[in-house]
Parts: C-alpha cells; structure tokens; sequence
C-alpha cells in the first residue's frame, strides 16, 4: 500500500509540473509575440503611404501586387473553399491511419503517449499490478498468518508464566518445568502476548476486507484513480498541440506583418532620398521592423520548445523534425448532438472528482453510524456533537462538489455554442473582405490603384483569414474540452 501511494504521489507531482510548465510557455509566448505584431502593425499604418514613391522602390512590389490582382478572383477564394470542405474529410482520414514518419496528429496522440510516454508506462504497470492481484492467494496468505498467531496465543495461554507470583504454590518440580520451557524458548511473556493480539487483530482486520470484498473496491478506486490521471495527462498534451498549432498561426501572421514592414521601409528609402518624409518617420520604421523579427525569433523559440515535449511524449527522437497536423473542424452535426442533460449525466458518471467525493461522503456516513451506535442519537457527550456535525458538514461539502461541477458543466457547454456563433461573425466579416480585394484587384488592374494599395488590401484579406483560422481553434478548443468532460468526467477550470 505504501508503494502504491508514493506512486500516486510522485504521478500527481508530475502532473502538476507538465501543466505549469506548458501554461507558463503559452502565457509568455502569447503575452510577447502579438505584441511586436500590433506594434509594427500600428507603426506602419502611422507611416506616410508610399503611392507618390519612385518607380525603382516600387518595381518589386509592382510584379508581386500584378500577380496576386491576376489570381485574385479564383485562386484564393478557391484555395479557401478547398480546405475549409477537406477539413472533416482530412479529421477522418488521420483518424483511421497511423502517422507518417515525422508527423504527429492530435487524433493519435492518446495512443502513442500511451505506448511511448514513460510517466503513463509507469502508472500502466501500476494498473497491471493491481488488475492482476491475486486475491485468493492473498486470502490464504492471510489465513496463515492468523493460524501461525493464534498456534503462538494457545501456547502462551497454556503454558504457565515466568511471573513470580503466578508460581506461587507450585512444587520444585512444577518450577523446574517451567524454567525448562522458559529455556526452550516456548514460554511468552505478557508483552509479547500483547503485540502478537494486536498483529491478530491486524491481520484479521485485512482478511475480512478481502472476505468481504473491501480492498477489492479500495483497490478498484485506486485504478481509477491512475486512469483518470492518465487521462488528465493527455489532455494536457493535447492542450500543448493545439498550444503549437495556434503558435504556427502567429509565426505566420508575424511573417506577413515582417514582409509589409520590410515593403514600407523601401518604400519610405526612396521618399527619404527624395526629401518627403523625415529621419524621424523612416526610424519607426526601423524600430517596428526589428521588434517583429525580435518577436518572431521568441515565438519560434517558444515553438520548439513545446514541440520538445510533444516529441517526448509521442516517442519521437528530440533530434528528429515533428511537423504537427492539422486540428479537426468542429460540424455542424457535433454541435446538434449535444444535449445538456444527457452529456452532463454522462460526464458526472464519469467522474473521478465526484467519485472521489462520493467515498469521502460514505466514510463520513461510517464514523457518523460508528459514533451514533457508541454514545446514542440523544447523547449529549461532545464526541457526539462533533461526530453529528462532522457529517453534516460532509453533506454540505459533497453537494457543493456536486453543484460545482454542473456549474463548470453548464458553463462550458455555453461557451461551445457561444464560440459557434463567433466563427460564424467571422466567416460573413471573411466574405465580404474577399469581395473588397476582389473589388481593388479589379481597380489595379485597371490602373487606379496603386500596387502598394493592393497589397495592404491583400494583408486585411490575410487578417480576415487569420480570424475565421483562429475562431475554428478556439472552437475546436472548446469542443474539445465538452468532448473530454462527457468522455473522462474532466473538466479543466
């Protein structure tokens, strides 16, 4: 038993460490690289536009701003529509088929950190050891002992003692046999008789628990307790993935906020040479450019860090590349599926946190029974007084647990829905952004708009889809989190 619970002890440490370890990374990370972006970004917009600028600083952008008006109509909206109607088909496909080598997708991840993962091999073989007990043999082990205790009692009882005074009357003869027994090491003092009762009774305490099924249901609670922490495990894994995934999104982003920077600052060279804008202007420039490389090369500092763990956990050597794959895309049908009363009954079922309360509550029920029988529902003893209250209190405390854990429920449900309708806002906000740079390809084309113009407008399209890619995470995150509450009985806070 002691090893079992150091096992858990050093397996919720470690829990506890991989959660703080990946938050931490995830707050720095997104606390410092949106905010060179937004930086630039403003700076850039604060900039003098470059429309009246020399021919030469232009040329470059002249051919890239020529080629994205040419494809504007089809290519992009094409692009778009394609991989928004291969999302699920995609989701299916890396469901049902192991990943290539060098990859890694989130519908894989449980089975390969349980196959590689060494902190849940360990409470694997933890599982093992308990689903492979061998109750009958203990039973008898036990059976023996109590024989082998109650065989050293009846010669102590039957045997006279050494005690002076229990030799009183007793002939030469009936002495001598005593000192003789004494000397043969059969003769047991009154301490050892005591000690050997309290191991009896010891004993026989753990063999009724086995008689009558007690350590089985501990032992059952304690395998639950190891699944639901391999569980919890890797939901946090799976929190580090998307974690990754929405890193990539900002490293992207923060590319296309480094090209416009880099775009106005030749942009600007030229109008500088020409007297049209101060030292001043073109230095903020600068600066905004060099916080979005400093932020960028942070991310991606960040990024493989995380990418770290996640090798670790999936058996992947840390000198080998990882590329992630793509998260699913919550349908319309998993969002009609949900019913609140049926999956909060399911998830409740499930449990471990309510389980766990639940047996706190019965052993509270046991000591409330154990007093009321020892002094009396009447009594007026202080041992009574606490003991009725103590339960009471326990009451209080497993309906709190109970109400809390619907609240969580309930709210998370909410927050699924609510993230539904945002990604919706965004897809219309995305719509009629590809029909504005639809509108100024058209103009450039027809020489009305200048090719820095439309590049700007190419960067808002950019955002537009940044927005509808970011609101399909965050619904993928929540959905997720509802999945692994009626799944596992786990909610995160």
């Amino acid at each position: 038993m002691k090893q079992r619970i150091t096992a858990l002890l050093l397996s919720a440490a470690l829990l506890a460490a991989l959660g703080a370890n990946a938050a931490t990374t995830e707050q720095a990370t997104e606390a410092e690289a949106p905010t060179a972006q937004t930086q630039s970004t403003d700076t850039a917009q604060a900039a003098p536009t470059g429309e009246d600028a020399t021919d030469d600083a232009n040329a470059q952008t002249d051919a890239d701003a020529q080629t994205d008006a040419d494809a504007a109509d089809d290519a992009d909206a094409a692009d778009d529509a394609d991989a928004t109607d291969n999302a699920d088909a995609q989701s299916d496909a890396d469901a049902q088929t192991a990943d290539a080598e060098g990859t890694l997708s989130l519908q894989n991840l449980r089975g390969r950190m349980l196959e590689n993962y060494y902190p849940l091999l360990t409470l694997n073989e933890n599982i093992q050891t308990l689903e492979e007990w061998d109750y009958q043999r203990t039973e008898d082990e036990l059976r023996k002992k109590l024989n082998e205790i109650a065989s050293q009692q009846w010669q102590s009882i039957s045997t006279p003692s050494l005690d002076p005074s229990a030799m009183v009357g007793m002939t030469a003869e009936q002495i001598a046999g005593v000192a003789g027994a004494s000397a043969a090491g059969s003769v047991i003092s009154p301490i050892v008789q005591t000690q050997l009762q309290t191991q009896y009774d010891a004993y026989r305490d753990a063999f009724d628990d086995v008689r009558n099924g007690k350590m089985q249901a501990d032992n059952a609670g304690v395998i639950r307790q190891l699944h639901n922490m391999q569980d919890q495990t890797v939901i946090m894994a799976e929190s580090l993935f998307i974690t990754c995934k929405g890193l990539e999104a900002q490293d992207a982003a923060l590319s296309r906020t480094v090209t416009a920077l880099e775009r106005k600052e030749r942009e600007l060279t030229a109008r500088l040479k020409l007297g049209q804008i101060s030292e001043l202007t073109m230095q903020q420039v600068l600066t905004a450019l060099a916080q979005a490389r400093s932020g960028q090369q942070t991310l991606r500092m960040n990024l493989e860090n995380l990418t770290l763990q996640l090798k670790a956990m999936s058996g992947v050597a840390l000198d080998d590349a990882l590329r992630l794959g793509t998260l699913p895309q919550v349908t319309a049908a998993q969002l009609d599926a949900m019913n609140l009363a049926e999956d909060l009954a399911k998830a409740q079922e499930a449990s471990y946190e309510l389980y766990d309360a639940k047996k706190t509550l019965d052993e509270a029920k046991e000591t409330y029974d154990d007093a009321r029988k020892e002094y009396g529902v009447n009594s007026k003893k202080n041992e009574w007084m606490q003991a009725k209250h103590s339960w009471q209190a326990a009451q209080y405390t497993y309906e709190n647990a109970v109400q809390s854990y619907e609240l969580k429920f309930r709210t998370l449900y909410a927050q699924v829905r609510d993230t539904a309708q945002v990604l919706e806002s965004k897809r219309t906000a995305l719509a009629a952004q590809e029909k504005s740079y639809a509108a100024d390809a058209l103009r450039y084309r027809q020489g009305s708009l200048s090719a820095n113009a439309l590049a700007d407008a190419k960067d808002q399209l950019s955002e537009a889809k940044d927005a509808v890619a970011s609101a399909q995470r965050d619904l993928f995150t929540q959905y997720r989190s509802y999945e692994n509450a009626v799944t596992y009985g786990i909610l995160n806070s």
